[in-house]
């Protein structure tokens, strides 16, 4: 029965971020605890004018965190292939619902395409564990530490998880939302 609950729980709560990205009172609640309030609108700019910041249309802030085998990645690493950065963390029943058909669409999109996950767990110990027990080959998992991570999250105004961009091939965001209203297509046109 606790396992139905949970199931129905967590199937409440992806309607909801669906619909308002944000989840009800009444649902289980995603927001990742020491994350600001809401998201407002940045106003640095890169060397040639355009805005940094998180929203479609922009270029998306750079960033470097530690993958999970502590080598140092920075977003700018991937400059001429499509990025998926997702931000999760293996409590977030939402996460985990999302993240198989995420890591599918990027195996099936092939080398141009690299998914990046930042874990928002509280420990590099919870993300690995969740990590290393799903076959989830092609994820550049981040963490560093929670704080770190936290800091990419605030720079990408993520205050609930899932969250996940797209990120075309010279560093300007292309999709921002939940990542099941991530479709196929929209990452083919810009491939």
């Amino acid at each position: 029965m606790t396992g139905v609950v949970l199931v129905v729980g967590a199937m409440i709560a992806s309607l909801c971020l669906l619909q308002n990205e944000q989840p009800a009172p009444s649902t289980i609640d995603t927001t990742v605890p020491g994350l600001g309030g809401p998201s407002t609108p940045g106003s640095s700019t890169d060397s040639g004018g355009r805005t940094v910041g998180h929203r479609v249309g922009d270029v998306a802030p750079v960033f470097t965190l530690p993958a999970l085998d502590g080598k140092p990645i920075a977003l700018s690493d991937y400059r001429g292939r499509l990025v998926i950065l997702d931000f999760w963390a293996s409590w977030c029943v939402p996460c985990r619902l999302s993240m198989p058909s995420l890591a599918a669409m990027a195996e099936e999109l092939g080398e141009d395409v690299v998914l990046v996950g930042v874990s928002l767990d509280r420990s590099e110990v919870d993300a690995r564990s969740y990590v290393d027990t799903r076959d989830y080959t092609n994820l550049i998992a981040l963490y560093g530490s929670l704080s770190a991570a936290r800091a990419v999250a605030d720079d990408y105004g993520v205050r609930g998880i899932p969250r996940t961009f797209v990120i075309d091939r010279e560093g300007v965001v292309r999709f921002a939302g939940h990542p099941n209203l991530l479709k196929r297509a929209t990452i083919e046109a810009f491939l």
